[in-house]
C-alpha cells in the first residue's frame, strides 16, 4: 500500500509556500504494511482536476516544474491531511 506521511507532506507545503528551501530527500511517500498500519482511503471522484498517483510521486521528489496546488484534486488531498 502507498502511503502520504502527512507531517512530511505538510512541512514540505509550507516550506515551499514560504519561499524556502525544502530537503528533496524527505519521504513524503512510503509503502507501508497492510496489517500493521492505520491509514484512511478517501472517496474519490474523477475530474479533469485530479491528481495521479505518478504526479504525487514526481511532485515528492521534487521533479516537476509544474506546481498543481490550483487543482481541486490537489487541495482536496492536501486538505485531508490537515
Amino acid at each position: 500500500m502507498r502511503l502520504i506521511t502527512v507531517e512530511t507532506f505538510l512541512e514540505r507545503e509550507s516550506l515551499m509556500n514560504e519561499g524556502k528551501r525544502v530537503d528533496r530527500r524527505a519521504e513524503v511517500l512510503e509503502f507501508g504494511d497492510d496489517e500493521a498500519t492505520e491509514y484512511a482511503i478517501l472517496s474519490h471522484r474523477w475530474t479533469a482536476q485530479e491528481v495521479d498517483y505518478a504526479e504525487i510521486v514526481e511532485l515528492a521528489k521534487m521533479a516537476v516544474e509544474e506546481r498543481f496546488e490550483q487543482r481541486d484534486g490537489y487541495r482536496k488531498i492536501f486538505q485531508t491531511c490537515e
